[in-house]
């Protein structure tokens, strides 16, 4: 089942994300690089069908993954319009985070044998979604964007 987000600490310097995470065991650890790794192949996924509107990256980022989505039209190739970011947390559990343009829904801390491959496609499906329908700028320069629950 999905954790309390509110005690879900996420450490943005690499110091202390080293911090947080030294108290955590080889098996932990252990195990959240094959949830990495889970997520790595469905990215994989993911590019090959993202191809005909934009680009999929995948960057390691202290043992997490983070994807990054740039469309290939409208705004440039340059412009960053979603992250998916799977990372450690300081109290040993699986955390994703979403990001589509300026709209963040809540963080998802998950037990490592809850991040299943089918979940994480769950999640990614709902980032693909997202990403496509991602409107252009309005002349105000407001968008809309609403995520729905899983």
């Amino acid at each position: 089942m999905h954790h309390d987000t509110a005690s879900h600490r996420w450490s943005v310097a690499p110091a202390q994300r080293a911090l947080d995470h030294e108290t955590l065991g080889a098996a932990i650890r252990a195990g959240f690089a094959e949830v990495a790794d889970r997520l790595r192949a469905e990215a994989a996924d993911l590019d090959v069908r993202m191809a005909d509107v934009g680009s999929i990256q995948v960057v390691e980022r202290d043992g997490g993954v983070q994807i990054l989505y740039r469309p290939h039209h409208g705004e440039g190739p340059h412009r960053l319009v979603g992250d998916f970011d799977l990372h450690l947390t300081h109290d040993g559990l699986a955390a994703i985070h979403m990001r589509i343009r300026d709209v963040a829904p809540p963080a998802e801390v998950l037990d490592f044998e809850q991040a299943t491959a089918e979940r994480l496609r769950a999640r990614l499906a709902l980032f693909e979604t997202q990403c496509r329908h991602v409107p252009a700028a309005d002349g105000d320069g407001s968008r809309q964007i609403s995520f729905l629950a899983i």
